[in-house]
C-alpha cells in the first residue's frame, strides 16, 4: 500500500477499484485494492491495484 500511496501522491494516477477483477473470489474487503491470503482465499498471497494515468 505504501508504493500506491507514494505513487498517487507524486505521479498524475487514480487508483481504481481493483475488485471487481477478482470478483469470483470472496471476502476482498473494502477496496480499492485488493489483499489475497493463503489461509483465507486458498491462494498465494497477493497485492493487487489498479492506477490509470492521466495527461
Amino acid at each position: 500500500v505504501g508504493v500506491v500511496t507514494d505513487a498517487l501522491r507524486r505521479q498524475p494516477v487514480t487508483a481504481l477499484d481493483t475488485r471487481p477483477v477478482f470478483s469470483p473470489v470472496e471476502e476482498l474487503g473494502p477496496g480499492p485494492y485488493v489483499q489475497l491470503w493463503p489461509h483465507r482465499h486458498g491462494t498465494d498471497a497477493m497485492f493487487a491495484a489498479a492506477l490509470q494515468k492521466h495527461d
